[in-house]
């Protein structure tokens, strides 16, 4: 048993970091005032008035209250431990991280259009990104994955969206963005992996 629970803890630890980490700067916040968020939220400002690029990795990193960490955090660790699963620690990684910036350069894309310049900030980016992996590797699988059916995934979507946009101060274009940048990478993942395994390396 005692080796079943450490194999199934070694199989999520990727995830577990993640949540672990956005958890840690969140009570540091706590006490730091808006220093972390003065210097870490995300905005297209930012980007053309002082090149400060780091904002793209630590926006995501840094949360509003607690209702908004935690809502992060349970879709994280309810669609990454299935998706770290499946690609790998390594990729899982490169993964969050590609789907929190394209959020973020989403969201920057917006702001010029819309000419609408705020801080954002949150994982939502990067957790629409692993739930679009998810998407990608349910269908995959013909329309289940780890107890989780293709219904179940589009209704999960439809939800996800249909809520960021009834809710005030929320970044729905973050939203959009990570999950076509988890989409994408997750399909990218696939066609080569499934390219190695016919021969065409």
């Amino acid at each position: 048993m005692e080796r079943e629970n450490l194999r199934q803890w070694k199989e999520k630890i990727t995830t577990t970091g993640l949540i672990a980490i956005n958890i840690f700067l969140f009570v540091i916040c706590l006490f730091s005032g808006e220093l972390l968020y003065s210097e870490g939220a995300f905005s297209l400002r930012y980007l053309l008035q002082g090149r400060e690029w780091w904002r793209l990795v630590t926006s995501m990193f840094l949360h509003a209250d607690v209702d908004h960490l935690v809502g992060n955090m349970l879709m994280l660790y309810l669609a990454g431990e299935l998706v770290e699963r499946y690609v790998g620690k390594r990729k899982f990684v490169i993964l969050y991280f590609f789907s929190g910036a394209a959020g973020s350069l989403f969201y920057a894309l917006y702001e010029y259009l819309a000419g609408d310049y705020a801080d954002s900030i949150g994982a939502s980016g990067a957790v629409f990104g692993v739930v679009g992996a998810l998407f990608i590797i349910v269908a995959c699988h013909r329309g289940r994955y780890g107890g989780i059916t293709m219904g179940r995934m589009i209704f999960m979507l439809l939800y996800m969206i249909y809520m960021g946009f009834q809710t005030s101060n929320v970044n729905n274009a973050a939203h959009i963005g990570g999950l076509f940048g988890g989409i994408l990478l997750t399909g990218i993942y696939v066609l080569a992996e499934r390219k190695k395994e016919r021969g065409y390396e």
